[in-house]
């Protein structure tokens, strides 16, 4: 399932989450001052929550819609049925591989493998992986090597943002992968974490990203749903 067909299945989700909202939950993605350790992230709320507030305190909830972020003092409804929906956050994905953060695009999908972080990647078992640079202008060499020290070349051409990881070498669980561009900037390590399948809404995903300890996939996903602050 590629990530605009998990957007138009959300648009879908949320027309349900109008219809009946009492099903409707929110989740904590981020949350930081006196109050974080009562709204840690992966917390589940129902959309008729109440969230309160100390000053200094910032909570970002995902609803079925979007996220927004909350800031104290104040006591707060998790509901995000007056945030932006995801059609909207559909449309505003066809920029968003555009937008620069200083000279560097953005990584256009939670389900690309960054290869300029390190961390835990979560994919679907059995689902073709692809790879993503923050900078695409030139040619390059991609070294990704095992902790046995297997190592497996990939020729990156010019002007491509993504290219798909190598079909001959596996993808397993509890493997460290170091990835490095030759004559690059030292090596990233990254580990995988299989799941069964893709999860179909925006908070079943970001659900399944914190528990399997995915921030960086997560960081993505918040960003490209946008904030309904």
């Amino acid at each position: 399932m590629t990530w605009r067909t998990l957007l138009t299945a959300w648009t879908t989700g949320c027309c349900v989450a109008i219809a009946a909202p009492a099903l409707s939950k929110a989740l904590v993605v981020r949350s930081a001052g006196p109050s974080a350790n009562a709204y840690p992230p992966g917390k589940a709320l129902p959309d008729s929550a109440k969230i309160s507030l100390k000053p200094g305190d910032s909570v970002t909830i995902l609803g079925p819609n979007a996220t927004k972020t909350l800031r104290g003092p104040g006591t707060f409804p998790a509901s995000s049925s007056s945030a932006e929906g995801l059609a909207m956050a559909a449309a505003r994905r066809t920029r968003f591989g555009a937008m620069r953060s200083g000279d560097l695009a953005l990584n256009p999908s939670p389900w690309n493998l960054d290869i300029s972080q390190s961390g835990t990647i979560c994919i679907a078992k059995g689902s073709p992986l692809k790879m993503w640079r923050p900078s695409s202008e030139d040619a390059a060499k991609l070294i990704i090597t095992l902790s046995s020290g297997k190592a497996t070349t990939v020729n990156w051409p010019a002007g491509k943002s993504t290219i798909d990881w190598p079909a001959a070498l596996p993808i397993s669980e509890g493997v460290d992968y170091q990835l490095a561009l030759k004559d690059g900037p030292s090596p990233e390590s990254v580990r995988f974490s299989l799941m069964p399948a893709l999860p179909s809404d925006a908070v079943d995903t970001a659900e399944a990203l914190i528990q399997r300890g995915c921030q960086n996939q997560l960081d993505v996903l918040v960003a490209e749903l946008g904030d309904g602050e």
